[in-house]
């Protein structure tokens, strides 16, 4: 008792005259920093390559900056009567001047530009990567590309489609992506026919990266897995891997109630799962398959579609599991299975509408 209640800190934002100062009769009419003359155009870009403002992060890094932080900060009568603790919220950023805060975003954009390039650098499928074994390449669309795997080549014709840009996943591009990868698709489809096998497409997406552009570079490349199979075994191979899925990971894991959702047409990936979920997605031919969002990536079998496969294939035993090397083709042989692809691939080839 006898104490005095200090007044809150608000943040609430008024009406103020051209000094700054809150005219007569003013009224609220923000809470956070004023982004008045950002367009909404900028707003969404800002969501899209930098993941926007994450509240809770900004709450956790100003209370370990507050050294004396006792909680009443976060009042719920004064949250809901002043505003109190949105400051909270808000980044460190926000209250510095505006020439501050160029400067900021300046050597922000520049650091993360650096770790993006050099997450690039070292990734695999990036064109403009070092890295890349560009003598495995077969065909470019404009968003899109065709390669041989470089390692763990299941048998002949076993092939790769990727984004050109660094995606973390097929369902994660841009629809004009997602139309080019169905392009490859139908044409590896037409391909395989014509010898008497049916397409085996498998996608495995862990390690998403995080939000923005620096975070999904931080991710796996997307890559989609094309294995065909002779048309007796891929009779069987939608079985297989539903029983197999519907055995993957915990019965209390947060998804088990629907381990398999069918990507049939015509909701098919895009319309069975939201983005930037862990999954992995089976489909054969055109006609849709199943796919699994993956609870936890720690326990989720990396070889888990490469050891089905090396199963109804009836592939020697030492392939399987996860400690199996994967190791790349002899060059010879590499030279003569490259030679028969690009045969059989140009018949089909949609690429070739792009040259003229």
């Amino acid at each position: 008792e006898g104490a005095v209640r200090r007044a809150p800190k608000t943040t609430q934002r008024y009406d103020v005259d051209e000094q700054g100062r809150g005219t007569v009769g003013s009224e609220k009419n923000r809470y956070y920093a004023d982004d008045d003359k950002a367009s909404l155009r900028d707003l969404v870009s800002q969501q899209k390559h930098t993941g926007g403002e994450d509240y809770d992060r900004n709450l956790a890094q100003n209370i370990m900056r507050k050294s004396r932080y006792k909680g009443t900060e976060m009042d719920v009568d004064d949250e809901y009567d002043n505003d109190g603790g949105i400051e909270m919220y808000e980044k460190r950023e926000k209250r510095m001047s505006q020439q501050q805060q160029q400067e900021r975003a300046k050597q922000q954009a520049v650091q993360d530009y650096r770790r993006t390039q050099a997450a690039h650098s070292k990734c695999t499928y990036c064109l403009d990567s070092p890295a890349r074994p560009k003598h495995l390449h077969i065909a470019y669309g404009n968003l899109a590309y065709l390669m041989l795997p470089p390692s763990g080549r299941l048998v002949p014709g076993h092939c790769i489609i990727s984004p050109i840009a660094h995606a973390a996943s097929s369902r994660a591009v841009d629809e004009d992506v997602f139309e080019e990868i169905r392009n490859f698709k139908k044409c590896l489809v037409k391909m395989f026919a014509a010898q008497g096998k049916e397409c085996c497409f498998i996608e495995t997406v862990v390690r998403l990266g995080g939000a923005g552009a620096v975070g999904t570079a931080m991710g796996k490349h997307a890559t989609v897995e094309c294995i065909p199979l002779p048309d007796d075994v891929a009779e069987h191979a939608p079985m297989y891997f539903k029983k197999a899925i519907d055995e993957a990971e915990s019965e209390w894991s947060t998804h088990d109630a629907k381990k398999c959702i069918s990507t049939a047409p015509p909701k098919g990936l895009r319309g069975s799962i939201p983005p930037n979920f862990p999954y992995f997605h089976v489909e054969f031919n055109m006609r849709g398959g199943f796919v699994h969002v993956i609870d936890n990536e720690d326990l989720w079998k990396k070889e888990f579609a490469r050891d089905i496969l090396i199963g109804l294939l009836d592939l020697p035993e030492n392939l399987t599991g996860g400690m199996a090397k994967q190791r790349a083709l002899p060059p010879a042989l590499l030279k003569k299975e490259m030679d028969q692809f690009l045969d059989k691939w140009d018949a089909v080839d949609w690429t070739k509408q792009l040259q003229g």
